[in-house]
This record gives structure tokens, sequence and C-alpha cells, in this order.
């Protein structure tokens, strides 16, 4: 009986070649759209939500410690 090759697979269980195909693929679109103004205000959207959301974890976490 034949041995088959072993694809390596990510946690997803996405065969590599898929996930780097589907880059390619996508990498323009992201590109392009991340350039455009709607994109560009989108993206600090993203941005500032997420620093509020990384300060808030923070602080929480701080707090935590204090009070043990």
């Amino acid at each position: 009986m034949p041995r088959h090759k072993k694809i390596p697979r990510n946690k997803l269980g996405i065969p590599e070649y898929q996930m780097e195909s589907l880059a390619r693929a996508l990498l323009p679109i992201v590109q392009k759209y991340l350039s455009s103004e709607q994109g560009k205000r989108d993206y600090a959207e993203w941005k500032a939500n997420k620093d509020k959301k990384t300060n808030n974890e923070y602080e929480n976490n701080s707090i935590n410690e204090i009070n043990g």
C-alpha cells in the first residue's frame, strides 16, 4: 500500500498551500481597500477600539493585582 505524503496543516485544519493561495488572492484586495478613504477610516476606528480594549484590560489586570 502506498504511503501518502502528509500535508502540513494549521490549527484550522486547512492545508498550508490553500492558506497561501487564499492569502495571495486576498492581499491585493485588502491593500486596495485599506488605501481607500473608507478603509482608512475603518482602520482608524478599529485601532481606536482595539487600543481602548487593551487599555481597559491592562487597568482591570492592575486593579486585580492590587486587590489580590
